[in-house]
This record gives C-alpha cells, sequence and structure tokens, in this order.
C-alpha cells in the first residue's frame, strides 16, 4: 500500500496489528444522489477529514460526532453522522460514502479508527485467528437463507470469518452487549449495531459459553472487586 505522508505527521504500521499513528490519508470518491467527486480522506489524531478536489464539498467530523464508522470492504468506508438531512430527505441522518481509489484499507485503519472512536463501529475486515482460539463452524442466519463460516472465540475478541465478505465481523467482547443460547444449537450475539443469529454445526461446549458470558457481562471483574471489598473489612 502507498501512503501519502502529511509533513506534520508520522505513519506507522507495527507487525502486531495495532496501528500506531497521527495520521493517514486515502484519495476517494465520495458519492452523491446525482453524480460524485474525488478528493483526500485524511484521519487524524482528531478528526476524519474530506478536503473535496472541487474545494465545495469538503468537510470534517470529530470523532465524537461521528454515530456510526463502517468499515464496509477494503475499498469502501461508510461514516454516518448525527446531522439530519433537510424535510425533504424524511430528517435522514447525514451519511457520507466514500470509495478508496488507491490503496486498500486494512485491519491496522480498521483497529485505529476504533480506538478513536467513542462509539462502537461495524469492523468487518477479518485478521488470521489466534492459533489458540477455539472455532466454531456455524451458519449466520439471513432474512433469507444464510452464510456458513467459522466463528473464532478469543481472549478479547469474537470473529465471523465466512466467504460472505459483507458478513465478516469482529467484535470486541466488551463490544458485545448481550449473548444468548437457548441451546446448545444456537447462538445469538448482539452489539449496538446489529444482532448475528448463528446455527452450530455442532453442540456448544457449556466452557466456551461460559467463558463468553463472564467476560461480556463482566463477572470476572464484579467477582475481583467483591473479593477486594470483602478484603478491607
Amino acid at each position: 500500500m502507498r501512503f501519502k505522508f502529511v509533513p506534520s505527521f508520522v505513519v506507522c504500521l507495527t507487525l502486531t496489528g495495532t496501528v500506531q499513528a497521527e495520521s493517514f490519508e486515502f484519495r476517494v470518491k465520495h458519492d452523491h444522489t446525482l453524480g460524485s467527486c474525488e478528493g483526500k480522506l485524511i484521519a487524524g489524531d482528531r478528526e476524519i477529514r474530506y478536503e473535496a478536489a472541487d474545494g465545495k464539498h469538503s468537510q470534517s467530523w470529530a470523532y465524537i460526532d461521528i454515530q456510526k464508522l463502517d468499515v464496509a470492504s477494503p475499498t469502501r468506508l461508510v461514516l454516518k453522522t448525527f446531522q439530519s438531512r433537510s424535510w425533504k430527505k424524511f430528517e435522514r441522518d447525514k451519511v457520507f460514502d466514500f470509495s478508496v481509489a488507491e490503496g486498500k484499507l486494512t485491519p491496522e485503519h480498521q483497529e485505529f479508527f476504533r480506538a478513536k472512536l467513542s462509539r462502537p463501529m461495524v469492523t468487518r475486515l477479518v485478521e488470521k485467528a489466534d492459533r489458540s482460539s477455539t472455532l466454531l463452524p456455524v451458519r449466520h442466519r439471513h432474512r433469507l437463507g444464510g452464510c456458513e463460516g467459522q466463528l473464532s472465540v478469543e481472549e478479547d475478541r469474537l470473529i465471523y470469518l465466512t466467504d460472505h465478505a459483507s458478513d465478516n465481523r469482529v467484535w470486541k467482547l466488551r463490544e458485545i452487549e448481550t449473548i444468548g443460547s437457548p441451546d446448545p444449537y444456537h447462538l445469538r450475539v448482539t452489539t449496538y449495531n446489529e444482532t448475528f443469529t448463528f446455527d452450530l454445526k455442532s453442540p456448544l461446549d457449556s466452557k466456551t459459553y461460559d467463558f463468553l458470558w463472564k467476560k461480556i457481562y463482566r463477572l470476572e471483574n464484579a467477582r475481583a472487586s467483591e473479593a477486594e471489598d470483602q478484603g478491607t473489612r
């Protein structure tokens, strides 16, 4: 990938999957209702900025003002704001759709955004699963049909990997709101943005479900705090 450097900033991609950066940018196309424009999309320390070549459609968004960010693919980024469109648009929130013209978005860029945002984002770019993770063959239910793949249960993440790329997900366990398993062959994962329902091809091990339950509902932290309180009495 080729990066364009801004003079006062340094971009450093580490091999551990973490982005240590203050800025990076891509040449992009911004689609309008009618037509489109081109420019640069710059992700900085405090905001995302779009510099349109024509100057008319340039905008910037502080991370706290972004309602939802979706790294839809390595070449597409969708940004939803808290601003509402005019009444002619039925007061829908403004959404900006960018297509990357040069280079590709990576899981490292995705994690950069996740660290900056104050709200959970949709993360579809999947890295290789941790070798020590628990793998579960599953089917993700759609409104019509579904797609097959595998769930990878890691220490702090739950990853769904499938050939249906738009359904790939990387969830931090702390960002999952609820999970449910009415029986060993079904699992529901609910986040702030969406709910995924899985059909498991083999029974869900109780230890794996208990691990997820404790992590997601932060029971381990609660027990540690309770033990500490008892120790100080």
